[in-house]
């Protein structure tokens, strides 16, 4: 879900502070406390160039390159991009007409692209981007990431689907901060045991424990967003890509005109 109307994002993190600051003021049904969720920023490495029409829905960096999946708003067609992560420059862009494509992930030589509505992912040869055909699931698709047993996908509520590598779900997972549900789960990255995700319309990152759905930390990226200055409050933050060989995360927003690597403290 992409196009609606939206309140302003300065009022929606209102908000979703305020909701946060209300539930860590509840008393618990059991005594035993949550472990503290520490708010990080991000520390700023370098900006490269990113397309401002590439609406960003997924983003995965491999072997020097950076993989972009974008969605189709106002008459536009989805596409699969590949970019240089040094320069910013594009490399190779795969057209998706009549579907609005969503998140990304690689998983044993195979690339899938979600789809918002249609209930179905498209399949390619990776890094090849040779197309092979779709698989179905149920429901709307929005974020998706790679982990050991295959995928992790969001669909836009608070619950993480864990897929293996038929993209069949194995296993599913409510996702809390502070014992209450984190919604609107968009895109994602898997690291070391840590799902790191988008909320849509929120400027922070929340990281997320695969095994227990709790959130550990909430990333703020207000700085980022002050400096990529989107035009329009749908020009949200979302894009997360993990560089395994820096140990940093690339970092960017639907129609942003720069991308960010950064590391975490």
């Amino acid at each position: 879900m992409r196009t609606e109307v939206r309140a302003p994002r300065n009022l929606v993190l209102a908000l979703l502070l305020t909701a946060i600051s209300c539930s860590r003021q509840e008393n618990r049904p059991d005594s035993t406390p949550l472990p503290a969720v520490q708010t990080v920023a991000p520390i700023i490495l370098r900006t490269l160039p990113h397309d401002p029409t590439a609406f960003t829905q997924g983003l995965l960096h491999h072997d020097g390159k950076l993989y972009e999946s974008t969605g189709a708003p106002e008459g536009r067609e989805s596409s699969l991009r590949v970019s240089d992560a040094v320069t910013g420059a594009g490399i190779q862009m795969v057209e998706i007409p009549s579907l609005f494509a969503e998140g990304i992930a690689a998983y044993r030589g195979r690339l899938v692209q979600l789809t918002w509505r249609s209930q179905r992912a498209l399949v390619y040869s990776f890094p090849e981007l040779e197309y092979k055909g779709t698989v179905p699931y149920e429901g709307e698709g929005w974020g998706l990431t790679a982990y050991p047993g295959g995928f992790i996908m969001s669909s836009g509520s608070d619950t993480l689907q864990f897929r293996d590598s038929s993209f069949a779900v194995t296993r599913r997972l409510a996702v809390t901060l502070d014992g209450r549900p984190l919604r609107s789960l968009n895109e994602l990255e898997y690291v070391a045991g840590t799902v790191y995700a988008n909320v849509w319309y929120s400027s922070y990152i929340f990281a997320v424990s695969a095994q227990t759905g709790r959130v550990t930390a909430m990333i703020d990226c207000a700085a980022l967003i002050d400096s990529a200055g989107p035009e329009s409050e749908h020009d949200v933050l979302n894009g997360i890509a993990y560089n395994d060989s820096a140990g940093t995360f690339f970092v960017t927003g639907k129609n942003w005109r720069v991308m960010f690597e950064v590391r975490l403290p």
